[in-house]
């Protein structure tokens, strides 16, 4: 269905990927991982034909329809019910234009106007536009979110809603490949697991690059992975996530052994060598000695000529065998919350009917709820059900239209999406502006999260998804906070990060409160109380999560 052929892509002239050989066949299932700024992105835009590769290319089977699910919506400002159509491809366009035209005719448009509506109702016709709106009421249905208002700005609504949005826009063109770049970054538990399942039914192929590692698991057959540090793919066929890192693990020893014996024998045939060098200047040194004995000199030529010899020899082999070069990684980000985010006791957070109204519904209404002193709280509810906007208000960065908030430690939030913070301000400068420290303090601050020379005078808007989640973390981590808004904090970190942010979140000493579908973070990280969001009131679910 969709075939890649000595495939390359490079970004600013860097190698991301060389001589890339992939084929996509109905029912595969292949998940693609990698850290952040390795190319998995920029190599689905070129398996989406969104993007020109630097060799080779892309062939499609006849007929093929590719479906390409971005991260981000492009257009935030856009509406639901334009987002929407936009996926109907020329029909939508057809109808849309068909429409107007019957509004100018009701308003008395003459010949001209009827001549052209019916030019474009004909090919309307050919185009069967009226299985449209019921395709589109369909997939609206399908994946929750009918209740919508068409005219709501994209912005306007939760960040799972958008993801399911975006699938929608890509189902409602019927394609028999998706190309899916982080699908479960926004979506609630329910949404994933529902994803998972859909996914297992579809009948055409599927690559999706993702860091969900329970998504990964129950979706893929297949783990491809661009590690970062060489621009070749590597395959793990035969499992999902679990079975990667267990073949991965394997893989890495195995090199490392082979490349340690390697090492190893080198070194004997040198110090061999050296041996054989080191009699044949001790016989020279007794000759010029001034001992005369012919059969010496003779004897010190021999040796040395064998040295000569077995030196020769081994470069040969260096030449002809294929040398295992010593194993590599990556830099490693450090993440350490500072020693005093404990210092607050008692009630940290207090609201009391809480209650926030946006374009005519009520995501909060009359809410309690009390945070303290050493709570890790795990916040679950439906995409949409105010889970964001808990957050917001508890962080003070979103006004309740009635109750009353009471805050007594300091408080940061690290937010679900970047909107807003895509504008063109430096790196530095916008580290430093959130960060009260000096120039050269900031530079070493950032170096320590992987934000090296090269990245300072950087826009904040070209870094990638990951990269600006990293540079938020390097801001949380670097602020005297006694309690931790978390919402998705695992959206768009690789693995690799993830890892070192549920070690830190283990160790932080103060507050937590965390909005996040990944059962395995929220496993690693520990909770000892769960709030349920649901229908703008927040409740206190029995049991704790460990």
């Amino acid at each position: 269905m969709l075939k890649a052929v000595s495939l390359s892509v490079t970004h600013d002239g860097d190698p991301l990927v060389e001589g890339l050989d992939l084929l996509l066949g109905r029912g595969d299932r292949i998940g693609l991982v990698g850290p952040n700024g390795a190319g998995k992105t920029s190599l689905l835009r070129v398996l989406a034909g969104l993007a020109a590769p630097a060799a080779g290319h892309v062939a499609r089977g006849p007929g093929t329809r590719v479906g390409y699910v971005a991260q981000q919506v492009p257009d935030p400002s856009s509406t639901v019910g334009a987002f929407l159509a936009g996926g109907l491809g020329e029909v939508g366009v057809v109808t849309a234009r068909m429409r107007q035209l019957e509004r100018e005719l009701a308003d008395g448009g003459g010949a001209g106007v009827l001549a052209d509506y019916g030019r474009v109702q004909d090919r309307w016709a050919q185009l069967e536009g009226w299985t449209a709106q019921a395709r589109l009421d369909e997939v609206r249905d399908r994946l929750d979110v009918a209740h919508l208002d068409p005219a709501a700005p994209l912005h306007r609504v939760s960040g799972g809603e958008q993801a399911r949005l975006m699938l929608a826009r890509v189902l409602l063109d019927r394609p028999d490949v998706l190309l899916l770049d982080e699908p479960t970054n926004h979506l609630d538990a329910d949404g994933a697991a529902w994803l998972g399942r859909w996914l297992a039914g579809f009948g055409g192929a599927v690559l999706t690059v993702s860091h969900d590692r329970a998504f990964l698991d129950a979706a893929v057959t297949r783990v491809v992975e661009l590690d970062g540090i060489v621009p070749r793919v590597h395959d793990y066929p035969g499992g999902g996530w679990t079975h990667y890192r267990a073949e991965k693990a394997r893989r890495t020893q195995r090199l490392l052994l082979d490349y340690e014996a390697q090492q190893k024998a080198l070194a004997r045939w040198r110090s061999d060598i050296e041996r054989t060098k080191g009699q044949a200047l001790h016989v020279e040194t007794t000759v010029r000695s001034g001992v005369e004995a012919p059969h010496l000199r003779r004897i010190a030529k021999k040796v040395a000529k064998k040295a000569k010899v077995r030196e020769r020899r081994l470069e040969r082999q260096i030449r002809s065998l294929r040398w295992i070069a010593e194993p590599r990684s990556r830099p490693a980000l450090t993440l350490a919350f500072p020693a005093d985010a404990a210092a607050a006791e008692g009630t940290l957070l207090a609201g009391d009917g809480l209650t926030v109204r946006r374009g005519g519904r009520v995501l909060l209404d009359g809410a309690d709820v009390r945070v303290e002193a050493g709570d890790r709280i795990l916040v679950t509810g439906r995409n949409g059900a105010g889970k964001s906007t808990l957050l917001h208000v508890l962080a003070g960065r979103l006004a309740p239209d009635a109750g009353v908030l009471r805050v007594g430690a300091p408080v940061e939030l690290l937010p679900q999406t970047s909107d807003g913070l895509r504008t063109g301000v430096p790196v530095l400068e916008f580290f430093r502006s959130r960060v009260a420290v000096f120039a050269e303090d900031a530079e070493r601050l950032l170096d320590a999260h992987l934000f090296g020379p090269e990245f300072w005078g950087a826009p904040v808007r070209t870094l990638s998804a990951g990269e600006l989640r990293r540079l938020l973390l390097a801001v949380l981590v670097n602020l005297p906070a006694s309690v931790l808004l978390l919402d998705e904090p695992t959206n768009h970190l690789d693995t690799d990060a993830l890892d070192v942010v549920e070690e830190a979140l283990r160790a932080f000493p103060g507050t937590l409160v965390t909005v996040t579908h990944d059962a395995y973070f929220a496993a690693a990280v520990g909770h000892t109380r769960r709030w349920r969001v649901e229908n703008g009131v927040v409740r206190e679910a029995a049991g704790a999560v460990k």
